[in-house]
């Protein structure tokens, strides 16, 4: 009794005292199997439907869907309420992450709060309930650094005709701001390829290399200081001279205090800016805690300008 059901096809190993045995499939089964590496549909853990193995594996495959459907629920009951599906403030929201530059400081912001809550459990006991965690948030902060820095190719092209414009018209602060940040986006892509194996340097590691270049981002930072204050005391000079696109109407009085509101508040996020990047070189050694607070309130002021 070899234990066959009807269909079965059976043969016998003349070098073995073994029965082999397997079961005919449908034809359209034997096609699909010769068509696909892996089944498409069934039977197969990366299968659209897996065989399920425990109650966390079938957690694990219905998350995705579960979320579409709360999605689609939430989308289905704002229509009930407002009559309407389409919501200006979604398409606002979508928008501002549809801009490279938003989505760039927004993971800014989430990079510097894991910096900051790795500060904070460098002070707490090794029994808070978020000490386990620190080598993943760690990963987080450094997944989100390079996927940043992946991004920032080409982040250079629109301060080349700035600078040629500078130094046409003999500006020298604004020159020299632009040909340091551009001389730092062009290294920072060298670190990027060394980072990657692309390139070698007998001289430096990757790492001393991006330190080395931290120094020049740190330089830049304090000539856009003074170039806001320049500004500022420009505006006001014109102001004090009753320039009349300063001065000349309500209008005139409002566009330029906004302006000089706009150049005060990114001095401060030059300031905060300036000590991350004396921390981060290893210039200046702080504490991950409030540097980590500095970069979430610099990038939420980058941020907040793509709004």
């Amino acid at each position: 009794d070899l234990g066959c059901s009807k269909g079965d096809k059976v043969r016998y190993s003349p070098f073995a005292s073994v029965t082999v045995r397997w079961r005919s499939l449908p034809k359209g089964a034997n096609m699909a199997k010769k068509f696909f590496t892996t089944p498409l549909a069934l039977g197969h853990n990366e299968s659209y439907l897996p065989p399920i193995k425990s109650p966390s594996h079938l957690i694990n495959v219905t998350a995705g869907p579960a979320i579409m459907v709360l999605f689609l629920g939430f989308q289905m009951l704002r229509k009930q309420l407002s009559g309407m599906h389409k919501s200006a403030l979604y398409d606002h929201i979508w928008k501002f992450i549809s801009k490279s530059e938003a989505r760039d400081k927004v993971g800014r912001i989430v990079q510097y709060a894991c910096r900051a809550l790795q500060g904070f459990l460098g002070h707490l006991p090794e029994s808070f309930p978020l000490q386990p965690y620190k080598p993943v948030i760690a990963e987080v902060q450094t997944t989100l650094a390079w996927a940043r820095r992946t991004h920032r190719w080409g982040k250079e092209m629109p301060h080349i005709p700035v600078l040629g414009q500078a130094m046409s018209n003999g500006d020298v602060l604004e020159a020299a701001q632009r040909a340091v940040l551009i001389t730092f986006l062009v290294q920072d892509h060298i670190y990027w390829l060394l980072k990657v194996g692309i390139l070698k340097f007998q001289s430096y590691t990757a790492i001393q290399w991006h330190r080395r270049n931290l120094r020049f981002i740190t330089l830049s930072h304090v000539l856009n200081f003074s170039l806001c204050v320049r500004d500022v005391m420009r505006i006001r000079e014109k102001q004090s001279n009753n320039d009349k696109k300063y001065t000349g109407s309500p209008e005139a009085v409002a566009k330029a205090e906004a302006e000089i509101y706009d150049n005060k508040r990114m001095m401060v996020r030059y300031v905060l800016t300036f000590i991350q990047m004396l921390h981060v070189s290893q210039v200046k050694q702080f504490d991950d805690w409030y540097v980590g607070i500095f970069g979430m309130i610099s990038s939420y002021i980058d941020a907040s300008k793509q709004w």
